[in-house]
């Protein structure tokens, strides 16, 4: 069998086995399934989406470099360059690459990304409060991606202003700024804050309100870096930088995100772009009128009008179904006054914690 190992720039020549040929159209078939619900074209592919695709397909290192070489088999049958000799996607399967470790950016980069991050309002206090922890482990402190991508909650370790950050490969720490909004221990903490309260509170909408709630970080804020507040039990085993998706939510289970989703969302926050994140309500309520309109017997449907028979046992049903539920609505409605009221109180336990 032809292996990923061995693919070679003559790969069009050689005559791929039955059993290849029909793992490669298996390939195929999940990666042009990814391409459709990305909305990104499968041929020719940009080797940033061959990634997403590894990433969010997760598999054996061997799958994953068979999956590719049947992305690239596909790609030179048609004339095109292979996205699996990029550098991004060599990364990505452990390659080597031929080109120089990535350096930190220039301070000046990082603190206009640092002050441009918001901190506050329900979706992009979420996303802003991650990526600057972001940019301080990759930037101020110098860890790797692939270190990054492994770090949990219990890694870090923040007192007296100074984050400490320790990991199996290493140990490196961040120390304090004056300027409140460009302290990397405060990025830190603020972030751990946000994680511990996502992870113990059982409530989306207690980590909605509490985000929302947060004042924004200005030249006059606290530092709370100088606090030490430890994360509880089930927080410290979390992954330190997960996903978030477009409502504002991490997901569950927890997950870390990967390291080239690292260094990507790192190098686009230096370049300036901090991302359009959406304004979304914490409290929408529906609207208890907008209710699904209510069939009536003897109205005119698609099998024509019916009968006065028909018309009568319908409505005997309906009799007998509304006398079955008398009284559920007023029960629904005290499960969620009560569900509201549990809300709201933990929302004024967690008020001030960010």
């Amino acid at each position: 069998m032809t292996t990923a190992a061995e693919m070679t720039t003559d790969e069009p020549a050689r005559v791929l086995s039955a059993r290849t040929r029909a793992a490669y159209a298996g390939d195929w078939a999940l990666f042009t399934d990814h391409c459709t619900v990305t909305d990104r074209p499968a041929l020719p592919a940009d080797p940033h989406t061959v990634v997403d695709f590894l990433s969010g397909c997760a598999a054996a290192p061997a799958t994953r470099r068979r999956r590719v070489a049947a992305i690239d088999h596909h790609h030179s049958a048609s004339g095109y360059d292979r996205p699996g000799e990029s550098v991004v996607v060599r990364a990505a399967l452990g390659r080597r690459t031929g080109q120089p470790p990535e350096t930190p950016a220039h301070p000046e980069q990082v603190a206009a990304a640092l002050r441009g991050l918001p901190s506050h309002g329900w979706t992009a206090g979420m996303f802003g409060r991650r990526d600057r922890a972001l940019l301080v482990l990759s930037q101020l402190a110098g860890l790797p991606y692939q270190h990054l991508a492994r770090l949990t909650a219990e890694d870090i370790y923040v007192a007296d202003g100074v984050a400490t950050i320790r990991s199996p490969a290493g140990e490196w720490t961040v120390g304090p700024d004056d300027d409140v909004v460009l302290c990397g221990p405060c990025a830190v903490t603020r972030w751990l804050r946000v994680l511990d309260l996502a992870v113990t509170q059982p409530s989306p909408r207690v980590l909605a309100r509490a985000v929302q709630a947060a004042p924004p970080v200005t030249d006059h804020s606290p530092h709370q870096c100088r606090s030490t507040r430890s994360p509880a039990e089930a927080t410290r085993s979390a992954p330190l930088l997960p996903p978030i998706d477009q409502w504002g939510y991490l997901p569950f289970p927890l997950q870390p995100l990967s390291p080239h989703s690292l260094s990507r969302r790192a190098r686009d926050l230096l370049a300036g772009d901090l991302g359009a994140h959406r304004h979304l309500p914490v409290d929408a309520d529906q609207d208890p009128e907008a209710a699904a309109p209510v069939s009536r017997p003897g109205a005119t449907t698609a099998g024509g009008a019916y009968g006065a028979a028909e018309a009568a046992a319908a409505m005997e049903r309906r009799r007998r179904g509304l006398e079955h539920l008398a009284g559920i609505t007023d029960v629904l409605t005290e499960v969620e006054r009560r569900a509201d009221e549990l809300n709201r109180r933990a929302a004024e336990l967690v008020q001030g914690w960010l």
